[in-house]
């Protein structure tokens, strides 16, 4: 039996911490047996890649989904919301259907329930960001596991941002009572049948690095030091109840083989994507917005912030409530992106969470295309990163861009062209309210996104109750998670993933 449990965008960082304070027994086992590595996620393009990477084993190029809160729909200047249904490759489990393998597949993102399957699926029990509607197979399940361990206590959820101390405290207790009851769900589950893949994951572990991370990091501008004590272990406690989760699951099936693992990671939202359309509109590539009454034409980069203020949170949660899903998706995006100039730029950013990415007007691929493909192409690009990779922050006299990736060179498939072009990876050593450089004057602005907390591109992978041993001389990605696996339930990987196997059977003596 393999258990197989997901922690969203657990830090690996914080996790040897705290392990090494002593507050994690479980995982600091896994650390003390070698067994514990970081893993690359493609969360450059966005963090909405990352869970379509570790649940098909490809690349973002492969399954095409990027943003999928607000991605850009190829061929049109249009933003839309993608689903689960939309990722063009196939989750892992579903090539091991009618191969007698009892699957259980719980409340894991980016996924729908498949007819017949051989087990049982649930999309949405208790998720950060759903792009599915609440459902399961059989299709009574989801409904019987709310009746029996309760709703998710965050479900509907807008993520107001709490105001004082009582609703910080009422949201965190949300989320230990959330990690409970999932406990409680996950342990039952995994005790009622033989499972050959008990597939599980935690959005607690999200939730809690978003909305509370300014509680550990100092120079974040909403950290107050008369509220931090009150809440600095906030998401330490999050993830002592999911150590408490994977020493339970392990408990109940001591023979069980264990993966662990996180799509991405999680630390300071440090970015400085508002200030992009400054530099672009400095660069004579993208037209100077004028103020109008449509949201992208007024406010540009702040048009969600700024209505979500002008609405309120709670309404919106309220009127959502009220809405088909789909169709709230559909005219929400179109209204939030209406009155943009892309048409007319010759590049222009695109929705994103931490990195900014920008997409080329390139003819023949956009419908008024401004850029040819080729030399023309790669020049801009080179243009484009050498003037982010010039940019320097003022608070601190130094650089304010990592690196510059150009995705058509990292990843490779046929829906390369459905993913921006190129990747901003901002430093995130401290808030960025200002840039310049050689090349461009002083741009300044405010961030002003709710979440404090951003991800970073490297999550985590474990194993744990197998004799088999790590690849010691190569970095892993998240795309190793599905054939891995794969191969330890005694079946081979699809050839057209990206990800390998992370572990090996022990080398055979060699006798000359």
């Amino acid at each position: 039996m393999i258990i197989a449990l997901g922690l969203e965008a657990a830090e690996p960082s914080l996790i040897k911490k705290y392990c090494a304070e002593g507050h994690l027994p479980t995982f600091k086992k896994l650390l003390e047996d070698g067994s514990f590595s970081e893993a690359l996620s493609p969360s450059s393009i966005s963090s909405g890649s990352t869970w379509a990477s570790v649940n098909t084993g490809v690349n973002p190029a492969k399954h095409g989904i990027g943003f999928y809160h607000r991605q850009l729909k190829s061929g049109t200047y249009d933003i839309v919301k993608k689903y689960a249904d939309d990722i063009k490759a196939d989750p892992f489990w579903k090539g091991l259907v009618g191969k007698g393998k009892k699957m259980a597949i719980l409340d894991a993102p980016e996924i729908y329930p498949i007819p017949d399957f051989d087990g049982i699926i649930i999309a949405g029990w208790g998720g950060e960001a759903l792009n599915f509607k609440r459902s399961s197979w059989p299709p009574t399940l989801l409904d019987d596991v709310i009746q029996r361990f309760g709703d998710h206590p965050l479900t509907g959820w807008y993520q107001r941002v709490p105001n004082d101390v009582t609703s910080w405290k009422e949201l965190l207790g949300k989320l230990e009572t959330g990690m409970k009851q999932r406990i409680q769900m996950y342990s039952s589950l995994l005790m009622e049948q033989e499972w050959d893949l008990f597939y599980a994951t935690v959005a607690e572990t999200h939730w809690v690095g978003h909305f509370f991370w300014h509680w550990i990091e100092e120079k974040h501008p909403n950290h107050r030091a008369e509220m931090a004590k009150e809440f600095e272990d906030s998401i330490l406690k999050i993830y002592q109840l999911s150590d408490d989760l994977l020493a339970k699951l392990m408990e109940l099936r001591p023979d069980a083989e264990v993966i662990i693992f996180s799509n991405t990671g999680m630390g300071p939202n440090f970015s400085g994507r508002h200030l992009v359309p400054q530099i672009l509109e400095q660069l004579g590539l993208s037209p100077k917005s004028n103020s109008g009454l449509f949201p992208q034409k007024k406010w540009g980069h702040h048009s969600v912030k700024k209505v979500e203020d002008l609405v309120g949170a709670k309404n919106i949660e309220f009127v959502k409530k009220i809405f088909p899903e789909r169709l709230w998706d559909k005219w929400t995006r179109k209204f939030l992106t209406s009155g943009n100039n892309w048409k007319n730029s010759k590049v222009f950013e695109v929705p994103a969470d931490y990195t900014s990415c920008l997409r080329i007007n390139l003819i023949g691929r956009e419908p008024e295309g401004k850029v040819n493909d080729g030399a023309e192409y790669d020049a801009l690009c080179q243009l484009l990163t050498d003037t982010f990779l010039e940019l320097i922050n003022p608070e601190t006299g130094e650089k304010a861009v990592t690196k510059v990736i150009k995705i058509r060179d990292l990843f490779k498939g046929n829906l390369v062209n459905d993913l921006p072009d190129l990747a901003i990876v901002w430093k995130g050593d401290s808030p960025i309210n200002a840039l310049f450089s050689d090349k461009i004057k002083k741009v300044a602005g405010d961030l002003g996104d709710k979440r404090s907390g951003a991800h970073l591109p490297y999550g985590f992978v474990a194993i744990a109750n197998t004799e088999l041993k790590p690849f010691p001389d190569r970095e892993f990605i998240i795309e190793d998670i599905a054939p891995t696996i794969m191969n330890m339930l005694g079946e081979l990987p699809h050839p057209n993933m990206d990800g390998k196997v992370i572990h090996r059977e022990p080398l055979p003596v060699l006798i000359a």
